[in-house]
């Protein structure tokens, strides 16, 4: 990964970085004032669960609030949970805010609910979207 201390003055979030690992891409988009936006692209599966647990964790040793942005991901599978729970404690431990985003990444979202792992995160949409991006309602919405 890209040292996120790096920037102007060792501020992390000066510049983005883009780090892949087994198919999974990971941009990090950081804010002057500290936040961090990690947008992963990809499927989340036990090949590449390791990647997004190492580049998280480096980001929470570096920022005090990292959002991570699951709206790219296609599969999520069960490894992907445990690393969102590995984070959460590494995160609550280094005094780290850690908030997911699933966005239009509806199998992340019932993955996250069906579990109930939604109850041990901070997930920013916890319900989906009420109309897709061409005005029409879900046909299928995930219940809470």
């Amino acid at each position: 990964m890209t040292d996120p201390t790096e920037g102007a003055g060792g501020v992390p979030g000066l510049s983005a970085a883009t780090e892949e690992g087994g198919g999974l891409t990971l941009e990090a988009v950081p804010h002057p004032s500290g936040p961090v936006a990690l947008h992963v692209v990809g499927d989340v599966d036990l090949a590449t669960a390791p990647f997004l647990a190492e580049q998280v964790g480096d980001w929470l040793a570096a920022s005090p609030r990292v959002v991570l942005d699951l709206s790219g991901v296609g599969v999520f599978a069960s490894a992907g949970i445990s690393v969102l729970l590995d984070c959460q404690h590494a995160a609550v431990a280094a005094g780290v805010v850690l908030e997911l985003y699933c966005g239009a990444a509806r199998q992340v979202r019932r993955v996250l609910q069906v579990t109930g792992t939604c109850e041990h995160l901070r997930v920013l949409d916890p319900h989906p979207p009420p109309e897709t991006p061409d005005g029409r309602a879900p046909l299928f919405p995930v219940p809470d």
